[in-house]
């Protein structure tokens, strides 16, 4: 039966069916190839989209970073590219550590903590003993590690994270991060200028820090807020914290002293350096640079600029220099004289 509107050629429904195929084989491959393509992509622009918060480099060519949404990136050739790794979590990773190229911890929001054997190809969580926002971790080798978190709690490990003790805590405060010149001797940092203090890996004391209620305001009143820290060797560290505080210790923390680093009133969230007399700060609208021990301060330019952004993590990456990350997956790479951003769109 002819339906009204139609046409009944001779061989019209075989040809239609052969143009059909004949078109499908070809666009189908290429609509499959630029999936994979787009896929592959995102893989490599996904992670750098988002906040990154700690930056690890063990040695000149590895480096992982990690930030909102569960995101780590690694890269295999000193910073140049990075692609995302698979790590089983969407909760926000706020510290990463690699004592090598292979053995690595994240940890981050709920209690997580995930750890790597294999530099990064597969990720697996660790129970932590408490469901806190982990905000730093440090391992001086792979079986010794630190974390500090919410509540003053001081998370350890001997066993590479197979098991984790609350090895101390204190008043209701956030410890923001956590750093180790060696297997015994650190330091952690935090709300209202909380410094806390071990030289045998074990035992922590308080070196710093003060609160109270003003009686008249009600108002919390304290010390300054102190986001990051850099344990240089057993005598010697170093504090950055909130309107450009920055502040130091060459007697192992028996007394802290303020460093006029010319910094601007603005957060300073990281710290990092070495024993040749490097130091490195970033924070909010802030970039300082010193190569002789904080006796003079240089502002270095970032290469685009970050006017607007914030730098969060920083690590020393061998003697290649130093790498910073931060806000919308920022990442720099740079030494005492220039950084420049690395560009994703190039990473292969």
């Amino acid at each position: 039966m002819r339906r009204e509107g139609s046409f009944d050629f001779p061989g019209q429904h075989q040809a239609c069916v052969f143009i059909t195929m004949f078109l499908l084989g070809i666009l189908l491959p290429i609509a499959l190839l630029a999936g994979t393509v787009f896929a592959t992509e995102q893989n490599e622009l996904r992670a750098p989209r988002d906040d990154l918060f700690s930056v690890t480099f063990p040695d000149e060519t590895h480096g992982w970073a990690c930030g909102r949404w569960g995101t780590v990136v690694h890269t295999q050739d000193g910073g140049r590219t990075w692609r995302a790794q698979e790590t089983g979590t969407d909760f926000t990773l706020s510290s990463i550590s690699f004592p090598d190229s292979r053995n690595g911890w994240a940890v981050g929001d709920r209690g997580t903590i995930i750890h790597t054997s294999d530099g990064g190809s597969t990720w697996k969580k660790q129970r932590s003993p408490v469901p806190f926002f982990l905000m730093g971790v440090y391992f001086a080798n792979p079986l010794k590690g630190w974390i500090a978190t919410e509540r003053t709690h001081i998370l350890h490990t001997e066993n590479g994270g197979q098991t984790w003790t609350v090895q101390f805590k204190d008043e209701d405060f956030i410890l923001k991060a956590v750093s180790f010149c060696d297997a015994r001797n650190g330091w952690a940092v935090g709300e209202y200028g909380y410094i806390y203090h071990t030289k045998d890996g074990e035992t922590w004391s308080k070196q710093a820090g003060s609160f109270r209620l003003s009686e008249e305001t009600g108002q919390a009143e304290g010390g300054d807020q102190l986001f990051g820290v850099m344990a240089l060797d057993a005598s010697t560290a170093w504090a950055v914290g909130i309107d450009g505080c920055v502040i130091k210790t060459t007697d192992g923390g028996k007394s802290w002293t303020k460093v006029n680093a010319r910094a601007p009133k603005s957060q300073l969230f990281a710290i990092t350096g070495d024993k040749d007399g490097a130091v490195v700060i970033m924070g909010k609208r802030a970039f300082l640079v010193s190569l002789d021990c904080g006796k003079t301060w240089a502002n270095p330019k970032l290469d685009p600029p970050f006017p607007y952004g914030w730098i969060y993590g920083l690590a020393r990456r061998g003697a290649a220099g130093f790498a910073a990350v931060g806000q919308q997956g920022a990442i720099y790479l740079g030494n005492a004289d220039s950084w420049q951003r690395i560009n994703y769109r190039e990473a292969k």
